[in-house]
């Protein structure tokens, strides 16, 4: 076979247009990722005091029923204050943890998208140079 370097930079081509389709799909999912994270953690940091107002139904609920106010020092009231503090700081730091580990994972994917494209091309390159030595090792047979 006579060395054609066009198959060559064809096949090198199709290698860099895969890398590129996976590594623009890659992207798209990590910013889907990112943005669907980013909207809990938003929900999360807004309940106490946004939308939902967690906070002040919580300290009305206990107003109501005599258990805080001025000159009333209530246990129960402050454990449970606490322990909204407690679980509202966990919910938000599994929700970033989820976050970077989602990311971790696609940035791992992309990694291994470039890894498996240089393979390719060292290959390709391996197989080139083979190719090159045959025919001139055929050449000088010739002679």
């Amino acid at each position: 076979m006579v060395f054609d370097p066009a198959l060559y930079e064809r096949q090198r081509r199709n290698l860099q247009q895969n890398l590129a389709q996976q590594s623009a799909f890659n992207a798209y999912e990590r910013y889907l990722a990112d943005t669907r994270a980013q909207r809990g953690i938003q929900d999360i940091e807004e309940s106490a005091f946004g939308i939902r107002r967690e906070v002040p139904r919580l300290t009305s609920a206990y107003g109501q029923r005599g258990l805080t106010g001025q000159g009333v020092k209530s246990g129960v009231y402050n454990r449970a204050l606490n322990e909204y503090g407690q679980q509202r700081t966990r919910e938000l730091s599994r929700a970033q943890q989820d976050l970077a580990s989602a990311l971790r994972g696609y940035d791992l994917r992309q990694a291994g998208f470039q890894s498996g494209y240089e393979t390719g091309l060292a290959d390709l390159e391996a197989e080139k140079a083979r190719q090159i030595a045959a025919d001139a090792a055929a050449l000088i047979n010739l002679r």
